[in-house]
């Protein structure tokens, strides 16, 4: 099993594009398992919280 650590960029990124069966997503070493750490997961809450983010958002990901 290959272990991929996610930061807040990469899931931003995952959130915001249509991607298809990430679920079935397999390498030739083996299958994946996405891993967000908790610092990750703090970071995505504050940011969830800022007015001036959420009105930049829809900027930033075209």
């Amino acid at each position: 099993m290959v272990e991929v650590i996610c930061d807040t960029s990469f899931l931003m990124i995952l959130a915001s594009k249509n991607v298809k069966n990430i679920s079935n997503l397999d390498t030739e070493i083996g299958a994946i398992e996405f891993t967000v750490p908790d610092m990750v997961i703090s970071e995505l809450e504050r940011l969830s919280k800022d007015a001036n983010l959420k009105k930049k958002l829809p900027l930033l990901m075209h």
